[in-house]
């Protein structure tokens, strides 16, 4: 996930501009879950220049110890990871009712049964490792917006039900 030239630079920032812009009634917090410390380490360091805060976890065992103290409204996984995978990381957030965290599946894996598997675990969004940043901060921008319908679609029911109880 690199930069090509300058210009991929400037639209980047405009992107993440934007996304950050739509983040602010979320936060604008992201999980990494990947156990290569490269990919781990540049897609964190992408993320922080563009002003997110950002936690990493090596595996979805470790991530999930993490999420015990601390929510994130974005989490970035790898597919195949030692100890807990992507996957089995994303099953059990969805089987806690984990509903308000967008889960990113990163991975180097592209066959469509790979993709119903994703899905079937509850995952939202699903990312091949060789796509340049601009697809990643897409996927993000993607989440952000979604998280905010669906935290606008909570309080208009909230609003309809207390309505009809007065």
């Amino acid at each position: 996930m690199g930069h090509s030239n300058a210009s991929r630079d400037i639209h980047d920032s405009v992107i993440s501009r934007r996304i950050l812009a739509i983040a602010q009634g979320v936060q604008a917090r992201i999980l990494v879950v990947d156990d290569d410390e490269l990919t781990l380490a540049l897609i964190s360091d992408l993320l922080r220049s563009s002003g997110f805060e950002v936690n990493q976890a090596a595996n979805g065992a470790q991530a999930l110890r993490v999420l015990e103290h601390q929510w994130f409204p974005v989490i970035i996984t790898d597919w195949q990871m030692p100890v807990m995978n992507g996957l089995e990381l994303t099953r059990r957030l969805r089987a806690k009712g984990v509903l308000d965290t967008y889960v990113i599946m990163l991975t180097a894996l592209e066959t469509e049964t790979d993709y119903e598997s994703a899905y079937e675990a509850g995952v939202d969004d699903y990312l091949t490792k060789k796509l340049p940043d601009i697809e990643l901060f897409s996927r993000i921008h993607a989440a952000y917006s979604t998280l905010n319908l669906r935290r606008s679609l909570q309080e208009a029911r909230a609003a309809l039900a207390e309505k009809s109880h007065n």
